[in-house]
């Protein structure tokens, strides 16, 4: 029983996690974006 638990638990906060990584890397990226722009360096 405790088995049936924790693989549904995992599956339902599977989307939470993947926001929260998701999350990370568009706020690195914007952060990355903006200091080239305030460099007046190319993102690239």
């Amino acid at each position: 029983m405790d088995n049936v638990f924790i693989y549904g638990f995992y599956i339902l906060i599977w989307p939470a996690i993947t926001l929260a990584v998701l999350l990370l890397i568009c706020t690195a990226t914007y952060r990355d974006i903006k200091k080239a722009k305030s460099e007046n360096k190319e993102f690239v």
